[in-house]
């Protein structure tokens, strides 16, 4: 069943995006080819706590806490998250996205980009290039089993590359995981609709609901159980980001030290992570002024 749900979500990908990617990759290379990749960041945050943040609705528990820890930690925000944390007053020092569309272009408009860098695959659309202030680095999208994506990996060599796994999330973590980043914490992280919420508050879901969801995604739509052993909602994407997950965590392995906590407080990300409080989290880990902006700098010179 997970086999063939991971082969359904991969195949609709590929037909729905191989062309896009093209156009886009061909559109971005001359930007690119002046641009940095993520080799540069490769163990470049050794020691230091990375909080990983989703827009998951989960991120409204906590998100008030990770303000007085933003000189504390590496925080990699997701598109969508980028929003919400601005209005509380957190500047993510990366911010991660995955998708081709222009759409998420929505998740950048209206704020300021200073002082952060964009980590953005070399398919994204040429208009999230075109409305990004800050800096940007990118990375190949490693898919063995995608000849076009091999291809562009095998191009551009020296960009580096991260693994998606469903969702931009997953591309989140990886960098984290390249970078030496220990303890690796997850906020936001639900995967999952709780109580039939689809973002966090102060996203940008444009005209997204619940109920648009359902109309929209009716044949994608799937149960999981989620931390407390309930049946809730989500997409085939994200039940196959789970289980990405479980693997990633499973087999990934690297010389420095590595713990993984899932502080969501919501969601199905289940297994092979600690489940403990955000605010425990801060207290263990996030008790040390660090500047990852100038380790980011340094990294980037």
């Amino acid at each position: 069943m997970v086999n063939e749900r991971v082969h359904e979500v991969k195949s609709a990908t590929v037909l729905r995006f191989n062309d896009l990617w093209k156009r886009n990759v061909e559109a971005n290379f001359p930007i690119i080819a002046t641009s940095q990749g993520v080799q540069k960041l490769k163990n470049k945050f050794k020691k230091l706590p990375a909080i990983v943040v989703g827009a998951g609705p989960s991120l409204d528990k906590n998100i008030q806490h990770l303000a007085r820890v933003q000189e504390k930690a590496l925080i990699i925000a997701a598109d969508a998250a980028l929003k919400p944390l601005l209005r509380h007053g957190i500047r993510p020092p990366l911010v991660v996205c995955l998708d081709p569309q222009e759409d998420i272009a929505k998740f950048f408009t209206g704020v300021s980009h200073d002082g952060m860098t964009l980590v953005a695959p070399t398919i994204v659309h040429p208009r999230i290039l075109d409305i990004w202030e800050g800096k940007v680095i990118f990375f190949n999208k490693f898919a063995p089993d995608i000849p076009l994506l091999t291809e562009i990996q095998n191009a551009l060599p020296k960009i580096g590359v991260l693994t998606p796994g469903g969702t931009v999330l997953s591309i989140a973590y990886d960098l984290a995981f390249q970078s030496g980043a220990d303890p690796i914490i997850f906020v936001g992280q639900d995967l999952s609709y709780e109580n039939k919420i689809i973002y966090a508050r102060g996203g940008e879901t444009g005209n997204q609901s619940w109920e648009t969801l359902c109309r929209d995604q009716s044949e994608n739509i799937v149960y999981e159980t989620d931390i407390r052993g309930q049946k809730i909602p989500t997409l085939k994407s994200m039940s196959v980001t789970k289980q990405w997950f479980h693997w990633a965590f499973t087999t990934w392995k690297r010389n420095s030290r590595l713990t993984i906590y899932n502080c969501s407080e919501g969601g199905i990300l289940t297994d092979h992570c600690q489940w403990i409080s955000l605010q425990e989290a801060i207290y263990k880990y996030c008790d040390k002024k660090v500047n990852a902006n100038l380790r980011l700098k340094k990294a980037l010179k």
